[in-house]
């Protein structure tokens, strides 16, 4: 199982989707480039923050209380 956040996971989905429906939907749209670029600012900074955000692995932390 994998150790990113849900944040991140879901950082990229809405990602992905703003891309996908911008590309196939809102190409007459006033708005297309600002909505295109959202989606993909929020792709590449899931994408950027992915080895800096993982989950720890709880049984190799040392606890010495």
């Amino acid at each position: 199982m994998s150790k990113i956040p849900i944040s991140l996971k879901l950082m990229i989905g809405i990602g992905i989707i703003i891309i996908f429906t911008s590309l196939y939907f809102l190409k007459d749209h006033t708005y297309y480039l600002w909505i295109r670029w959202i989606g993909n600012i929020l792709f590449l900074v899931g994408i950027i923050l992915i080895p800096f955000a993982k989950e720890s692995n709880k049984r190799n932390v040392n606890n010495t209380r």
